[in-house]
């Protein structure tokens, strides 16, 4: 009887004769056997930040080459969709371990729901004999064609929801008897032990980067022909910002960055070295003369229209250019301003994981508002994605807008109302 290992093997081997994409990207995957994993196989991080496939060999034994095409394809699409890194920063900054379980449980059901609708893979599949269903946003009463983060942020809200996945009366993974065709166990798991799990979400994020790029290179170079739905999903895993909007932020405030200060009680002040030849006793415990030395962080903030006018792609790009700012310079301090007729919400971004997908606007567009709010918060420059029809910035005085002003014009926008104000770039 052929060996498990050597069967999934010939199987890969398979894909890449036949042109299939799975074949290309999981032939760079490592596989390891796991007797005790609860389903048929799963995609799960290394503590090194590289990617392993994990399988059960009875289950997959048991299953026909029909179904576990149809279960690498869906683990293949958790890779594509960046799952596990985007799950790793959502639990970096939960302590309580019930909490990180929830949330990588409710993670888990969201991702599914995604890929599941994404590969068009039907309500079930024959795994070991067994008739599996799939995990889709119906159960939850969910519409389709929603990115993970949305269905991640619907199900913490509804607690009915969470109830469902989380061990109620419902198929599949809820009812603890079928964990679902995808065993995500080990996304959660094999962190263990990991001191900085933001660290280890780049380092995964940049493998699965490497694993797309190089699998797709090869796989262009002998067919050159992807389905449209793969397709789409490796343009946006390998595609940056269309603009590169940290390295034009540096360039604006790189002066700043050069003169301020801030004040640094384990540095000598200088201009009060006269205190160190005072005798012992008549120094104080701590010195009420501190240096200062320079302060490489500068405050940004990012303003989003978020009118009526803007499309979802647009307001996309801008939260692409908040993630962008944040991977690229730590120092850096995010305020983001969603602004229609008026500032309708502001927060703060410290970390990729505390960007806000839930979109709140699609009114008319003043855009006034935003930039007296964002002079009030005394920042270093200014980020505005806007399509440029809204009031006459040009005629607001220069006093009351912040120091500098970059406007990010989308397609089809126009900059006649903001291009005395400030650096525009259309992309």
């Amino acid at each position: 009887m052929q060996d498990t290992s050597d069967r999934l093997k010939n199987l890969v081997a398979r894909f890449v004769l036949k042109y299939n994409y799975w074949g290309y990207l999981f032939s760079r995957v490592r596989r390891k056997a796991d007797p005790n994993c609860p389903s048929i196989m799963g995609v799960a991080p290394e503590p090194d930040g590289t990617i392993c496939l994990y399988y059960h060999p009875d289950m997959v034994d048991g299953t026909d080459d029909a179904n576990v095409t149809k279960v690498i394809e869906h683990e293949g699409l958790h890779l594509l969709n960046k799952h596990i890194p985007r799950l790793i920063k959502i639990l970096s900054n939960e302590t309580e371990p019930f909490k990180k379980s929830i949330k990588a449980r409710i993670w888990n059901e969201a991702a599914d729901c995604a890929v599941n609708m994404q590969g068009k893979l039907g309500d079930h599949l024959i795994i070991n004999g067994k008739k599996w269903p799939l995990c889709l946003p119906k159960k939850y009463n969910l519409p389709d064609g929603k990115i993970s983060e949305w269905y991640y942020l619907e199900m913490l809200k509804n607690t009915k929801v969470v109830e469902m996945g989380m061990g109620g009366k419902g198929e599949g993974k809820g009812d603890g008897k079928i964990p679902g065709i995808g065993d995500h166990g080990k996304w959660k798991d094999n962190l263990k032990g990991v001191a900085d799990m933001d660290a280890l979400a780049r380092k995964v994020d940049q493998h699965v980067r490497r694993l797309v790029k190089e699998s797709v290179k090869t796989f262009n170079k002998d067919r050159g022909r992807l389905p449209s739905h793969i397709a789409e999903l490796i343009s946006q895993t390998l595609a940056p910002p269309k603009a590169p909007y940290y390295q034009i932020i540096r360039k604006l405030v790189r002066g700043s960055r050069l003169s301020k200060f801030k004040r640094s009680p384990t540095r000598i002040n200088r201009k009060r070295t006269y205190a160190f030849h005072l005798k012992d006793a008549k120094l104080p415990q701590m010195s009420p003369f501190p240096g200062k030395q320079r302060d490489f962080t500068f405050d940004i903030v990012v303003l989003i229209d978020t009118s009526g006018s803007m499309s979802t792609d647009d307001v996309k790009e801008g939260l692409s250019g908040i993630k962008n700012i944040l991977e690229k310079d730590r120092h850096c301090y995010t305020t983001v301003l969603e602004v229609d007729a008026g500032v309708e919400k502001e927060y703060v971004c410290k970390s990729v994981h505390d960007i806000q997908f839930n979109i709140k606007g699609r009114g008319g567009t003043t855009l006034g508002p935003g930039l007296i709010r964002a002079k009030q918060l005394g920042c270093d420059v200014c980020l505005a994605f806007t399509d440029g029809y809204t009031e006459d910035i040009n005629a607001i005085p220069r006093k009351k807008l912040p120091k500098k002003l970059i406007w990010v014009i989308t397609k089809g926008g126009s900059a006649k109302n903001v291009n005395k104000t400030g650096f525009v770039v259309h992309i």
